[in-house]
């Protein structure tokens, strides 16, 4: 076990053969099937009704299940700032330093 793991897979805790994928949901779980099976990739899900909900990869396929991983939880993230006139905001603010700090290295001799 990782001492800081952020992500929901982690290697299989008794056979290294397999690697776990963790989802807090039942849709986003078999979005995530749906996608290994589009390209053929062999998998195990459990069926239980609580979260988490386990899928199971071959470690050879790790690389292809975790691209999978990665657009299946993209597509069901929020946004970092969510509302629109904040988010232009903050980066109105950014570039407005940016251009000072760059004017003040120019001409601030």
């Amino acid at each position: 076990m990782a001492i800081l793991n952020i992500t929901n897979f982690d290697d299989h805790p008794e056979d290294p053969m397999w690697m776990v994928f963790r989802f807090t949901e039942r849709r986003i779980a078999d979005e995530f099937a749906e996608g290994l099976s589009a390209v053929s990739i062999p998998f195990e899900q459990d069926e239980s009704d609580g979260a988490p909900f386990l899928v199971g990869v071959k470690a050879y396929n790790r690389e292809a299940a975790v691209r999978i991983n990665y657009t299946v939880l993209g597509k069901h993230r929020s946004p970092f700032i969510a509302d629109g006139m904040f988010r232009w905001s903050v980066i109105g603010l950014f570039a407005i330093l940016l251009l000072m700090a760059v004017l003040g290295m120019v001409f601030g001799k």
